[in-house]
């Protein structure tokens, strides 16, 4: 095989490849072979076709199917051999070949940018520090007495606190119910902070079991959901049961009812101190890394290949496409996505450099450790992880961050 590299660009390559006839022809010869032990013809027997009828007649397309089989691994051996490696899967063009000859084709691709990160050393960063305060772990409480709240039918009005358990159809601009889009017994809680539209459970105050009601109302502006936000809605609501929920107290029975490590309540507000100080802990530490590798893609400036980025994207497309069936596979990609991929390959690059001019190493007892607290935390056995070499990969990125955040100026900000 010979191989001849021409420079297009910065990170563009066009790879002229010749192949020798000989070996197109072994492979073409081995192909005819297995194709005459099967091939029946009137007026031979069953795998004994001459050879010679059997290129004259099929040789043309087994030839074709040969050369489709042979590219691949050709390709991958000839960005081999010239010491490429492709960033994308290279583009095949101006294929040639004649029976007896060799075989000649051009790939163009765009190569795996080789990057040296500079000044890694000394990033400025800032690193939040949280002191929990008493309201939060107020407020903390607060939802675990809601969500082991107690509900009682009642036979009054609906007031604010109250749950009710309702049909709801949604009606059109003339008021008349649309098809197909009723709710049945939803339960409704009355003041909720997080409701779609305070404006519908205000219009429900006062309601009793076995009455029904017209509401005209809007979602709130700040939802999510675009389709919702600020939208206009008109229900008929028709009210089944009125409930009456009760909070339990705040003692230390409601403590020990949570579980058995709590003895007091004093036990259950030092958990959900602790709690609350592990995720502002865990948020300080991803802001962190976050801002060293913006600081670090800062201080290198450099163009990744187009090809490299559609590639990443593609991948995370399949990616997804493999965990959700009814993922859009013609899903355009926003200027978002495209921005925070390039982001995350050129963080790849940058810190795969960094690592190989520190000797940033990962020794078989450091994985043997991280796979295990992985596998306590996921419940995947180190034997069954699949995708080892990303794991390994994994750990390297973060002791990799240790030592950028070891070298870093670094200032504190409190939250």
């Amino acid at each position: 095989m010979k191989t001849q590299v021409t420079e297009k660009g910065q990170w563009a390559r066009e790879l002229a490849v010749e192949v020798e006839a000989a070996r197109i022809d072994a492979a073409v010869n081995k192909a005819l072979r297995r194709y005459q032990k099967r091939l029946e013809i009137p007026g031979f027997r069953k795998g004994k076709v001459p050879l010679r009828i059997v290129e004259v007649r099929f040789g043309s397309s087994i030839r074709g199917e040969v050369l489709g089989d042979l590219l691949p691994s050709l390709l991958e051996e000839a960005t081999r051999e010239a010491g490429l490696r492709p960033a994308a899967p290279p583009k095949i063009s101006q294929l040639d070949h004649e029976p007896g000859g060799s075989l000649t084709f051009t790939a163009d691709l765009d190569i795996w940018p080789e990057i040296t990160a500079e000044h890694y050393e000394k990033l400025a960063a800032t690193r939040m520090v949280h002191e929990v305060a008493d309201e939060e772990i107020s407020e903390h409480l607060e939802e675990l007495r809601r969500r082991h709240a107690t509900e009682q039918v009642v036979e009054r009005p609906l007031a604010n606190g109250d749950v009710l358990v309702a049909d709801l159809q949604r009606l059109d601009d003339s008021g008349l119910p649309i098809i197909g889009d009723k709710y049945e017994k939803r339960h409704i809680l009355i003041g909720d902070e997080n409701a779609l539209s305070p404006e519908f459970e205000e219009a429900l105050v006062g309601m009793s079991a076995g009455q029904e009601r017209k509401v005209r109302f809007a979602y709130r502006e700040d939802l999510p959901n675009e389709q919702l936000a600020g939208q206009t809605a008109h229900f008929a609501v028709a009210a089944h049961e009125v409930r009456e929920r009760t909070l339990p107290e705040l003692d230390d029975e409601f403590a020990k009812d949570l579980g058995e490590q709590f003895q007091t309540l004093s036990d259950l507000r030092q958990h959900l101190s602790e709690q609350i100080q592990q995720r502002w802990e865990y948020m300080a530490q991803q802001r962190l890394h976050s801002e060293l590798i913006n600081q670090l893609i800062l201080k290198n400036d450099f163009e990744l290949p187009e090809s490299m980025v559609e590639n990443y994207l593609h991948s995370l497309e399949r990616e997804q496409a493999s965990h959700d069936p009814d993922h859009d596979p013609d899903h355009s990609y926003s200027d978002e996505e495209r921005a925070q991929a390039t982001r995350q390959l050129k963080s790849y690059l940058l810190l795969e450099s960094v690592r190989q001019q520190a000797g940033v190493e990962v020794t078989d007892e450091e994985f043997a450790q991280f796979a295990a607290e992985r596998t306590e935390r996921t419940g995947v056995q180190p034997s069954d992880l699949q995708n080892a070499e990303g794991l390994r990969r994994e750990l390297e990125d973060q002791k990799v961050i240790e030592l950028l955040i070891a070298k870093a100026e670094i200032k504190e900000e409190k939250v």
